[in-house]
């Protein structure tokens, strides 16, 4: 019985690792926000965001703000993948931030593309120069 459960424990953490993400980091210099009840996005503004993904075990990430806050988003899984109309690769990742609220972050493989952050009809994109 206890080979069995070390047996069991042996494979369960195997599987935890090999489902981990190599820590990684992405910047960026601009941010537009969506305004739902317009419909449109606003213009591009300068501001500096980096983004720290896989902080640790569960996958979460941390976001330095251009004021210098440190914001954690917890993952709360349900990693989606897909494809714009127009080709784009794309990750979906549900998240909890630091008040609470549930978010999707939608990370784009194209820098230019970059990221957005959605709030249910809210949306701010970041996205390099």
């Amino acid at each position: 019985m206890k080979n069995l459960l070390l047996f069991t424990l042996l494979i369960i953490s195997t599987s935890s690792f090999s489902f981990a993400q190599d820590q990684f980091r992405r910047d960026y210099d601009l941010i537009t926000f969506f305004d739902p009840e317009t419909g449109e996005w606003g213009d591009w503004q300068a501001a500096t965001h980096t983004l720290v993904f896989n902080i640790n075990d569960n996958m979460d990430i941390k976001h330095y703000t251009p004021k210098g806050e440190v914001i954690i988003y917890r993952n709360l899984g349900g990693l989606e993948e897909g494809y714009t109309t127009s080709g784009e690769h794309y990750q979906m990742l549900h998240i909890l931030d630091d008040g609470g609220d549930e978010l999707t972050i939608q990370l784009f493989d194209n820098p230019d593309i970059g990221m957005k952050l959605i709030m249910g009809q809210y949306m701010i994109q970041f996205a390099k120069q």
